[in-house]
């Protein structure tokens, strides 16, 4: 028995370019999101905006030095209120792709929706659920019926290798998933690049660096499991190990998944209670575990424990493990299964993928029809994963019900 091999976007050839602007220029702008807009021929980036003159002036030579975007020697470079206005007063930008610290997206988000924008944006969807929700159900209500289109820039949820990791476990024979653990940690030294920025070094919204990275593996989770074993409530620790890290750098929690998924064990029929049994048998739970932590030493990265999903079903055990740049997804079969084994190694690119999913529907609706493909940015599966993290933030050894946020 075998699985497909991971796939990637459908082809954007149908379509004319879309006319777009990027809002900020910060590091993962500059780092991620340039180098995925030119291998994305769906856009036609005439605009680049930030709030300073200097970063945006960076972006743009950025820009220059990496070639490759369309008219990129005619890139626009805007900055302030004023540069705003003007972006956002432009009829021939029907889009804007929004790459802001977490407390500046909401505001901006609303601000484009009202200059008739179609918007991506940034995960998380803001500093906690409650503005989260209140943005989902202002554009629910208001923009969404206006045929504007918004999108969440969560690249885990747009990860090929991730969905294909889903596939894995649906394998037939595979059976279900009995319990898993996810662990991720890392470093981060005071006043690295991506440590020394204002937003960052005091940040205004909770869990700090638990929030603005721990939402991608909350992600992962979701589009990884099973709907069946999906985490409904948590039950975690929050700690403050590196005192640089400001609020909390570390999450150790349990996941509960719906009553429903608790079964009777697996593997035949429960041996019958003996009179002098002092217990009755346990069921199967497909409970979880997680670390979130950015809270290590700086050790050689061949001594720390991968980053990685590991989920345990009854014939085989499938791990997800990040490489930084790159992820390997294999699946270790039980002995008699006549599952067939599977080991598969791709580079990381959800930034690409889901820039190219927006420039295609954003083109379909431009042209008065639909993107019939899947759509992995869907403001409400982010707020999951936001719910997830502070849902393990709150917890303090108390289940938290995950939805019960909302």
């Amino acid at each position: 028995m075998s699985v497909p091999a991971p796939t990637g976007s459908p082809s954007l050839a149908d379509h004319a370019p879309v006319r777009a602007a990027l809002l900020g220029s910060g590091l993962f702008a500059t780092n991620s999101y340039l180098p995925s807009l030119v291998n994305v021929p769906g856009f036609e980036i005439s605009t680049v905006w930030s709030r300073s003159e200097k970063s945006v002036s960076a972006l743009v030579a950025k820009a220059a030095e990496l070639g490759g975007l369309p008219n990129v020697a005619d890139l626009q470079a805007k900055h302030g209120v004023e540069g705003l206005n003007e972006v956002l007063a432009d009829p021939e930008i029907k889009a804007v792709i929004l790459v802001l610290p977490i407390g500046a997206q909401p505001g901006l988000i609303r601000t484009a929706w009202k200059a008739g924008k179609h918007v991506i944006s940034e995960k998380p969807l803001g500093r906690d659920v409650a503005e989260a929700t209140s943005l989902i159900d202002e554009y629910e209500r208001d923009w969404k019926p206006k045929g504007l289109i918004w999108r969440v820039a969560e690249n885990y949820a747009h990860e090929p290798f991730l969905h294909y990791a889903a596939s894995v476990l649906r394998t037939p024979g595979l059976g279900p998933v009995l319990y898993w653990r996810l662990h991720f940690e890392t470093m981060l030294p005071a006043g690295a690049s991506y440590h020394a920025t204002p937003w960052r070094t005091i940040p205004d919204y909770q869990g700090g660096f638990l929030l603005d990275g721990g939402v991608h593996w909350a992600a992962l989770l979701r589009t990884v499991l099973p709907t069946a074993c999906c985490p409904v409530s948590l039950t975690a620790h929050k700690s403050l190990h590196r005192a640089h890290m400001l609020p909390h750098d570390t999450l150790v929690g349990l996941a509960h998944p719906a009553t429903a998924a608790t079964v009777q064990p697996h593997g035949g029929p429960t041996p019958p209670q003996a009179d002098n049994m002092p217990m009755a048998p346990g069921q199967s739970t497909p409970h979880g575990t997680f670390v979130i932590s950015w809270a290590t030493p700086d050790t050689p990265r061949g001594g720390r424990v991968p980053n990685e999903l590991y989920v345990v079903c009854e014939q085989g055990t499938l791990r997800v493990v990040s490489h930084g740049r790159a992820w390997t997804v294999s699946l270790t079969t039980a002995e008699g299964s006549n599952i067939e084994p599977v080991t598969r190694e791709g580079p990381v690119s959800g930034v690409q993928v889901e820039l190219a999913d927006f420039a295609r529907a954003v083109a379909a609706r431009v042209e008065g029809k639909e993107d019939p493909s899947p759509n992995h940015g869907e403001p409400r599966a982010a707020l999951w994963d936001l719910s997830f993290i502070q849902a393990a933030l709150l917890s303090d050894g108390k289940e938290v019900v995950i939805d019960g946020l909302h």
